[in-house]
Order: C-alpha cells, then structure tokens, then sequence
C-alpha cells in the first residue's frame, strides 16, 4: 500500500501520518510519490478553494499502472456531514481523478482544522474576502463551508478527529466499501 498526501499546512499530513502508523506503512508527499508495484493507493488531500492539493497530479501519475484501489481522504475546514459540502467534495475529486480511475475509486471527507496566524499572504486575503462575502450572507443561507469561514474567521481552531480514520481501516481491511 501507498500512502500520499498534499498537505500545506499539515491537517492532511497529520492523517496520513496517523493512517500510516496504524496500517505500519509509511505515509510521503505527493510530490515525492512514486509507484513501486503497490496495489492500493491511498491519499489525503488538504481541500484549498474547492480544489484537492495535489489529487490531479497524483491521479495522473497512477493511470496507467497496475492498482487495484485508489482511496480519495479529503480533509477541510468545513463539516464533511453536510450533504451539500459532501455533494462538492465528491465534485472535486471527481474533476481531478481521470475516468480510468474512477472504477477504482473510494472517497472518504475528513474534517481538518485552519490557524489563521499560519496562513500564507495570498491565502489570508482569499480567507478575508470570503469572510467578508458570507458575513453580508443571512445565516439561514449559509452552506457549511460559508458557516464555518464565518465561525472560524481569524481563530486557530481544530477539528482533526483521528476517529474519522476507522473508515478508512475499515475499507483496507475489507470490511468496507464506502464510497
């Protein structure tokens, strides 16, 4: 098994971290991933302006090798029970995994956490436009995504819960196949 993650400020690596420990693999960066034969490939993405860090690259590098599974964790700030945040999780993924994939394909939604003292420049400002749109937004209105921005606006706040991962054993060991 191969466990990768695009992480940029480390909820998602803190995932693979864990996933590793507990399945005695060892968990690396997409960006270093490199197929040596494993038959499932497992990765967690950090969810950035609705896209998955890293997943697309990822993805296409595993078209054309021999995989039997290829396990999508996405990790957000917002609450992945929400159907809708679920519904454009699920989107994404799919925008970034190609067709041959996707047969082999199980997707997972992990909550993750955000530290606004962290934050790059050009993402402080996005996280403050968005603030400022959804601020004007009534709260009845707000999807979970907008409700936690609005919650969340300059905190450190988290919300890992290694718990979340037991699904994701759970589908290696084969008692699972959640999508």
């Amino acid at each position: 098994m191969l466990i990768i993650y695009g992480s940029k400020y480390g909820a998602a690596k803190r995932y693979a971290e864990e996933f590793a420990r507990r399945t005695g693999d060892k968990a690396i960066p997409y960006k270093e991933a490199r197929h040596a034969g494993e038959d499932t490939v497992v990765y967690f993405g950090g969810v950035y302006a609705g896209g998955v860090r890293g997943l697309a690259r990822t993805a296409k590098h595993f078209i054309a090798k021999n995989i039997s599974r290829f396990l999508v964790a996405t990790v957000g700030l917002s609450d992945p029970d929400d159907a809708k945040n679920a519904q454009n999780l699920r989107r994404a993924v799919l925008a970034a995994v190609p067709e041959p994939l996707r047969g082999k394909l199980q997707i997972f939604h992990l909550r993750g956490g955000i530290d606004y003292a962290k934050l790059s420049a050009p993402h402080r400002l996005l996280m403050k436009l968005m603030y400022s749109f959804e601020k004007r937004t009534p709260p009845e209105r707000r999807g979970a995504e907008a409700q936690a921005i609005v919650e969340t606006y300059g905190k450190a706040v988290d919300f890992t819960d290694f718990a979340a991962l037991d699904a994701v054993c759970a589908c290696i060991d084969g008692k699972s196949m959640l999508k």
